[in-house]
């Protein structure tokens, strides 16, 4: 490791994958809260459900709308490190603040400036960790972010039992803890920064390239599959109790979703970065997998069944977040890779936004049924991965990143393992 201080902040250990998966573990701690709790600290302060259900719902929209320009930040002059630790600072001086608000209008606005500043914090983590295994490919993504995951799984577990131990009122002040734990943690993150953007007849996302076209189709397919989970994430619970299944089981329900998750990032994240064609074959797994997942689920009234279907989570995000994390880092421009983080964070707002508010009609309409409606979003997403795909097969693509000096930049090829050009699936055979 390079002790050269622009690539390492505290040199706490030296081994780049520990400190990135503390750093994804940072992340998603807080989320592990605040998913599951923070709703109902809302209604201890006294919001309606309307107001509730206002306050989650523009976070959606504030994500959308501020994730791109917020993570955009990381391609700055400060660098990507000194964005999160502010952010996570900022935030958990957001939490505090909300223990003090006298009144739901003032805690609704409260809430906005969190969630603008909760924009940028997982798609940086994802930039920082992704710009790392660039540089060294003997490191995995996958296994550095399913220790988010770990981390999402085990505070939402603990924080049931502090909140039965403290009451409600600990959940702003744990998530404030949460956020200054986080940007300790961050500033021990090592960061590569680029040494420029390369011609952008070549690589500019901005431009009408192929390879922009190529990078926007493969975002909104990962963004379309993402969202067909909206019913689910909204509504399984419900569904679940009105079969007759007991809250304890349900928890566990949710629990093999997330160890499936983990175990696919553990054993398959290397494959899904080997190249263009395994990324969108991952892609088309996930969407494959959610829509057999969401026309079953209804129909699922054993639990074995149910078991099987959560287990699916492996493959349908599992597989979605690994192939369009690889495709993003082979076809990212250089100087601007945490802007395309920022933008794939906001196609995934976008569409799970209008997904869950078009869920929402459609569990009142047709109850359980909802679900097989969202089947059809998720081969929305393998149309659009199937014109993403006729577009890899006519391109070649090239990456250019920095060696371990972070000074002299070298060809790769999609691995990352030799200095060779990046030929997508098709090309020139």
């Amino acid at each position: 490791m390079s002790s050269d201080p622009a690539t390492s902040r505290l040199a706490w250990h030296r081994r780049p994958d520990v400190r990135l998966s503390a750093l994804q573990a940072a992340n998603f701690a807080g989320i592990g809260i605040y998913m599951p709790f923070m709703p109902a600290w809302l209604s201890a302060q006294g919001l309606s459900d309307r107001q509730i259900g206002l306050t989650l719902g523009l976070g959606m929209i504030i994500r959308m709308l501020t994730s791109q320009p917020v993570t955009a930040l990381g391609d700055g002059k400060r660098g990507a490190v000194r964005v999160l630790v502010l952010l996570h600072v900022l935030g958990a001086a957001g939490y505090l603040a909300l223990t003090l608000l006298p009144t739901p209008s003032a805690i609704i606005a409260a809430m906005v400036v969190i969630a603008v500043i909760n924009s940028g914090v997982v798609p940086l983590g994802d930039h920082l960790t992704m710009a790392e295994v660039r540089i060294r490919p003997s490191l995995d993504f996958a296994r550095m972010r399913l220790w988010g995951s770990i981390a999402f799984l085990v505070m939402s577990t603990l924080s049931g039992f502090a909140v039965a131990w403290l009451g409600i009122g600990m959940v702003p002040l744990a998530l404030a803890a949460c956020g200054v734990v986080a940007a300790f943690v961050t500033l021990a993150a090592p960061e590569h920064r680029s040494t420029g953007l390369l011609p952008a007849q070549d690589l500019d996302p901005d431009d009408v390239s192929a390879r922009a076209r190529l990078l926007w189709l493969a975002i909104i397919a990962s963004a379309l599959i993402n969202a067909s989970h909206a019913a689910l994430y909204g509504f399984a619970t419900l569904h679940w109790r009105s079969i007759g299944i007991g809250d304890g089981t349900i928890g566990v329900l949710w629990s093999v979703a997330v160890v499936a998750e983990i175990a696919i990032f553990w054993a398959m994240g290397r494959r899904a970065s080997s190249s263009l064609g395994a990324a969108m074959g991952f892609l088309a797994i996930s969407g494959l997998a959610a829509a057999l997942r969401f026309a079953v689920l209804p129909f699922a009234d054993t639990l074995p069944l149910i078991f099987g279907l959560q287990l699916l989570h492996a493959f349908s995000f599992g597989a979605q977040l690994l192939g369009i994390m690889a495709i993003a880092n082979m076809l990212a421009p250089e100087g601007r890779r945490a802007r395309i983080q920022g933008r794939l964070s906001a196609a995934n707002a976008c569409l799970m936004g209008f997904a869950t508010l078009a869920s929402g009609f459609a569990y009142e309409w047709l109850g359980a049924m909802a679900f097989v409606a969202m089947a059809p979003v998720a081969l929305a997403g393998l149309a659009v991965l199937a014109m993403a795909w006729r577009l890899a097969r006519t391109i070649t693509l090239t990456t250019v990143t920095a060696d371990d000096t972070g000074n002299r930049p070298v060809l790769l090829d999609s691995t990352g393992h030799g200095a060779l050009p990046v030929r997508s699936m098709g090309a020139n055979r």
